[in-house]
């Protein structure tokens, strides 16, 4: 059985939840203000997270084709 990476955990799902509530139901107009900030900052850093992961994994993954293209030359070559 495999997860779907994109799939929101159930934390995450009562956490949005929470927030949901929070605005929907804060009438303090700068509470809303540093919620917002902070959710924007925090949006913005897993954006960084995220570029900065799939940033190594392809890097990981071209380095592992390249090995993989060097032992297909070697086979095709063995005196080389």
């Amino acid at each position: 059985m495999s997860i779907d990476p994109v799939e929101r955990r159930l934390e995450q799902s009562f956490e949005a939840e929470k927030w949901s509530r929070f605005i929907a139901e804060c009438q303090d107009i700068e509470a809303l203000r540093e919620t917002a900030q902070a959710l924007v900052q925090q949006l913005q850093q897993q954006k960084a997270a995220s570029a900065w992961m799939a940033t190594r994994a392809s890097e990981s993954e071209n380095a592992k084709l390249e090995m993989l293209a060097e032992m297909i030359r070697r086979k095709a070559d063995p005196e080389g």
